[in-house]
């Protein structure tokens, strides 16, 4: 091993060891080792793209998953394709630029800032790069969790509950509000949020109007009220 990864008492040292991919075998062996497979369809080969999917599963707030999947095009783009996204997008460098158009309502040209993707045209280099931004963004600085089927199982019996079976007369209302209706109770959750019926939120309304002014009794009479 090359001495330029040991400090002076001889150990390696993680700030030391550049860890950076450098080449395409580079690439292909991280690929390799991290289970990190080439899925490219026959269709995709023939138009010139890469597909490659990483073994880390996207946990979404349903409790469904799916697999990391990025694709390499000969444009030059770099996308994640993951099938949870509700589109492709580009994971590109970006950089600003200046653009200049007519405008049809001042009659002169006008500029805009915006931003474009750097594009990467040589294919061992965008492999290079996607080994780099998997690296980084899937695996560095804590970015993989375990996660085991009876937590998955919480997450979407919760988003189920929340979601599609909770009773269409129960609304969740803040604390400060549900307090203020609460004073003629005895009893006071001490959640920030707390989940009561309709009803129930109603009466407690009517018995805080009636503690409000309790020398006054309302009388309805066809319809129109009469406080006494």
């Amino acid at each position: 091993m090359s001495n330029r990864y040991l400090d002076e008492a001889g150990r390696i040292t993680s700030k030391q060891v550049d860890a950076s991919i450098k080449t395409p075998e580079d690439a292909l062996h991280f690929f390799k080792l991290m289970g990190i497979k080439n899925i490219t369809t026959k269709r995709q080969k023939n138009n010139g793209t890469t597909v490659y999917e990483v073994p880390v599963n996207r946990l979404i707030y349903t409790g469904a998953s799916d697999t990391y999947k990025y694709a390499i095009y000969e444009s030059g783009y770099i996308r994640d394709v993951s099938e949870s996204l509700h589109s492709p997008w580009y994971i590109n460098k970006k950089y600003e630029t200046t653009e200049v158009y007519w405008s049809t309502w001042d009659k002169k040209y006008a500029k805009y800032k915006t931003s474009k993707p750097a594009f990467i045209h040589n294919f061992d280099d965008q492999l290079v790069y996607l080994a780099n931004y998997i690296l980084k963004n899937r695996y560095k600085n804590n970015k993989v969790y375990s996660c085991d089927d009876w937590n998955i199982g919480q997450i979407k019996e919760n988003c189920e509950f929340k979601y599609s079976k909770r009773p269409l007369s129960t609304i969740t209302v803040p604390r400060d509000k549900y307090l203020k209706y609460k004073e003629a109770y005895s009893e006071v959750y001490e959640l920030d949020n707390v989940l009561i019926s309709r009803s129930y939120l109603n009466d407690l309304k009517f018995q805080a109007e009636v503690n409000k002014s309790p020398d006054t009794v309302e009388v309805f009479i066809n319809g129109t009220r009469y406080n006494l």
